[in-house]
This record gives C-alpha cells, structure tokens and sequence, in this order.
C-alpha cells in the first residue's frame, strides 16, 4: 500500500464521516448445516452492499483496500481461506479500481476434524472498506456458522454457493502467460498447447498482482497466429524489473473465469 493511496482513502473516509458504518451486510453460509467428519464442505462469506456503494478486490485499483477476513475455528477444524470472484471495474471519487457491488459470495471451502461429532460452532472476523462518490467508510462484523455432525442436507444457499465455488478464477492446463517488459509497457501474449485453446474475446481482463499495470488501463486480448496478444500499461508505482504478474480474465466468450501467472525466469 502507498502513502499515497492511504492519502486518498483517508481523504475519502472523511467525506463519508456521517455515513452509516460498514455500508453492506455480511453473513456466513454453508451448504449444507449438517457436515461429515474429515469431509469437505463448501461455505461462502456472503456480503450484500448498500445501493450505490462497492467493496474492494485483491488488488484495489488506485485506492481502496482489499477485504480481508480473521478465521476463529475450533481444533482440528482446516479453512481454505477465502477465494475471489472475477471483479469489476469502477471508479470512486475519480479514481480507477477493481471490486464488487450489489451481493457477493465469497467461497471458503472447511473441512471438518476426522474425530468431529455433536456440533461446531466458527468464528470469522470481516474486514473491508466501502466506497461511493460519498466518501469510503470502514466496514468490520464478526460472523459465525454453526454446523452439526451427519449426513450433508443441502440449504437454501446451496446452489448459489455451488456456483461460486465453480466460478473461482483457475488455472487451465496447457495454457501458459507470456511477459516481456518495454520502457513503459508490457507485452503479454497467452499460448497454449494444443487442444487447450480458449476464446478470450471480448473477455475483460483485470490485474491480480497490486500497482503493476495502470488500473486505468483496459486490456484486450487479439488472436496473433497461434497465440493471443496484448499491451498494458505500467501503473505509476510498478517495481521494475517485473518479476511476476498474475492476470484474471473474465465475461466475453469464456464460460468460466481463468487465472494465469507468469514469473520471470
């Protein structure tokens, strides 16, 4: 995080000063309330923002911090941490960022001890920052999910939170992101073997590593042969040389979102 971009977002915080706290609704869910013991069970961290106001990705953009969460689980309990949805792009107070509005469904997938009988009850502690053209204001709630030992039942959110889990950004084999750094640019081109190819037009594409690429910048991918090719920016504070880049690219003609990583060799 930047001086500058704590300068911005304390400028901001004070425009909200009057602004009800948090801005959004947050809730553990699980799929089923019942669990298997040393079985995994797929959950989510729900949050549902106020009208007009947005959270924050991985990477921030310009300004804005990323939701972070604090896991309070009894013994023997394991969390896979919490997983991001592809974001979208918005601006707050004239400035570039990546996040989400309206509900949210982060997936967290549990597993329970291989001794686990009677009931559990977990503990997570949510963090984040809202924005608007208001001001941004500090979001903090403690929320807990309660699961007993048995055969799984699916609730009401189980579909939802199936969907999530399977629309995680993931890797696909065969296809492996290229980097070569300009004075001022990055030259990135997606190859893959054969019979991995996926159709990346239209697909929005957003920087997962912080203050590499200009927030500002909007990527395309072009097929160039047999492989697919584009140009962007670097932000104002990008460390040089590049030494890695992870981008997630989402919408256009793929169905599901991807996430590729390059490290420089």
């Amino acid at each position: 995080m930047t001086i500058l971009r704590l300068l911005m977002i304390s400028a901001l915080s004070c425009a909200a000063s009057a602004a009800q706290p948090g801005r959004a609704a947050v809730e553990w869910i699980a799929s089923s309330a019942t669990v298997q013991p040393g079985k995994p069970l797929r959950t989510a961290i729900r949050m549902k923002h106020d009208d007009g106001w947005h959270s924050y990705w991985i990477n921030p953009g310009e300004a804005g911090m990323p939701t972070t969460v604090e896991w309070k689980l009894p013994p023997g309990w394991k969390c896979g941490g919490l997983a991001w949805p592809a974001p979208i792009r918005f601006l707050s107070g004239g400035l570039a960022g990546f996040g989400y509005e309206g509900t949210v469904l982060y997936p967290v997938m549990l597993t329970a001890p291989e001794d686990f009988n009677g009931e559990a009850r977990l503990t997570a502690v949510v963090s984040w920052l809202a924005c608007s053209e208001e001001g941004c204001v500090p979001g903090k709630e403690e929320v807990h999910l309660t699961l007993r030992a048995g055969e799984p039942a699916a609730t009401q959110y189980a579909a939802a939170i199936r969907q999530a889990h399977e629309q995680v950004p993931q890797a696909r084999e065969g296809m492996r992101l290229g980097v070569t750094e300009n004075e001022s640019r990055l030259a990135l081109s997606i190859r893959h073997d054969s019979g991995s190819d996926a159709d990346l037009t239209g697909c929005q594409v957003f920087p997962a590593t912080a203050d590499l690429i200009d927030p500002v910048a909007d990527i395309h991918f072009t097929r160039t042969g047999g492989s697919w090719t584009a140009e962007a920016a670097l932000g104002a504070f990008a460390a040089r040389p590049v030494k890695q880049l992870t981008l997630v690219l989402a919408g256009g003609a793929l169905p599901k979102p991807l996430q590729m990583t390059w490290t420089a060799p």
